[in-house]
């Protein structure tokens, strides 16, 4: 087995590791602000203030990790595929990890139209971080480079 290819499977589980991080991120920075209200009442200026300011650096570190963190891992994946000889299909997909990480960076800014359409248009950035969580399970499970053989496929000791 190529050490590419087991390299390719652990950056894999780092890539997911990081989108982990990226949702416990947000919704950190998200009970934050929403966590500003009070048991009873409505909440004051101070108080909804003091919750963005405690989710700004939740919000932060999750912008800093999807904007660099992200796509260095994502380019050191690409690079991998190529080292570790994996078909055609696997390296596309693999680039189409990049190619929706570029989509990613990019929809939250489109919030800054200040209009509904801008809001929704902008609310596909969860979606499409499903996505690009799927693929990178898909990609990581099927290119696995430790661990039993693949089922279907029969081993060594059982051909004839």
């Amino acid at each position: 087995m190529s050490g590419f290819r087991r390299a390719y499977s652990i950056t894999g589980v780092v890539l997911l590791a990081l989108f982990a991080l990226q949702l416990f991120l947000i919704a950190a920075a998200a009970m934050s602000v929403w966590g500003a209200v009070p048991q009873s009442g409505e909440p004051t200026g101070a108080e909804i203030l003091a919750g963005f300011k405690l989710g700004d650096t939740f919000a932060m570190i999750h912008g800093l990790n999807g904007t660099f963190v992200i796509p260095l891992v994502i380019l050191v994946m690409i690079g991998l595929a190529f080292g570790a000889r994996h078909s055609s299909r696997v390296k596309w997909l693999t680039a189409g990890l990049f190619g929706l990480m570029v989509i990613q960076f990019f929809l939250p800014w489109v919030s800054g139209m200040e209009s509904n359409a801008g809001s929704l248009i902008s609310g596909l950035h969860g979606l499409n971080a499903l996505l690009l969580i799927g693929l990178t399970v898909y990609l990581t499970r099927e290119n696995w480079a430790y661990g039993a053989e693949r089922l279907g496929q029969p081993s060594v000791a059982t051909a004839p």
